[in-house]
């Protein structure tokens, strides 16, 4: 894979429809991992175990996805993890089938009820930022949330946490990140500890990705980088005030263990 793989340039052609996703997380593991493999999703008896269990059948792009990269830990699990088949549940109030949870419970993102006859359906954030039993739209498509979880484990694997690489987005940081860098093509979304605030948006370089979220005082920005000389001169370049930050560059595993704890 070429290492000048810029993200936003990879999605330039707008929101990808399900080939379009998963053909961006294939290049995405290439570049910024190992490349995947045959043996990196579950089969399609496991899928359907879980399926019989829930006693719900499970939307096309979701089934893709577990065949594809589910057992990725290093794109799907470093944080906020992708549930295996077998983990599957319905949120507190009974509406979302869960596919994917915050790591300590406080937010789960899933698929409602209604939808799941849908092929790539929409996709909602339950979470306890928001008022009781009540859930919030994530993004409209399943294949999206996918491309989005990639990004943001790859977020949390070298970043070293949430106290990582970032700083506070004064209006000249915003306006330098605005400049100097491509927005991805991801629609408006909200972040999970603060469903209710400005929503994420992301932008990206040759080798670089960086996120502009919610913080305690207006945003944030993070950034990481596929080597440690690109995140260093990102953090050179942009006009913020930074933490000392080492890169924890990803290290491939073959599966994860995950107890969702609601």
């Amino acid at each position: 894979m070429d290492d000048r793989f810029d993200v936003a340039q990879a999605l330039a052609g707008g929101y990808p429809d399900r080939a379009g996703a998963w053909e961006f997380v294939r290049e995405f593991a290439a570049s910024w991992a190992t490349p995947l493999t045959s043996s990196d999703g579950f089969s399609a008896g496991e899928v359907q175990e879980a399926e019989e269990r829930l006693d719900l059948r499970l939307p096309v792009a979701l089934r893709e996805a577990y065949g594809l990269f589910g057992r990725r830990g290093d794109l799907v699990a470093w944080q906020d993890p992708l549930l295996e088949p077998g983990e599957l549940l319905l949120d507190p109030s009974g509406q979302l089938l869960l596919f994917r949870s915050e790591n300590q419970g406080g937010a789960g993102w899933g698929v409602r009820l209604t939808d799941l006859s849908r092929e790539d359906p929409p996709v909602a954030l339950f979470s306890d930022h928001l008022p009781q039993l009540t859930t919030c739209s994530f993004l409209d498509r399943v294949s999206l949330a996918c491309v989005e979880m990639v990004l943001s484990e790859a977020v949390m694997a070298r970043s070293g946490g949430p106290e990582g690489p970032a700083c506070r987005a004064s209006s000249e940081v915003v306006a330098f990140v605005e400049a100097e860098f491509a927005p991805v093509p991801l629609p408006p979304h909200p972040a999970w500890f603060e469903p209710m605030g400005p929503p994420v948006r992301w932008f990206s370089s040759p080798g670089l990705v960086l996120r502009l979220e919610p913080g305690l005082v207006g945003m944030d920005l993070v950034v990481i980088g596929r080597t440690e000389a690109d995140l260093q001169r990102a953090l050179e370049a942009i006009p913020g005030e930074w933490p000392a930050a080492s890169l924890a560059l990803t290290v491939p595993t073959d599966g994860y263990d995950v107890e969702p704890p609601f």
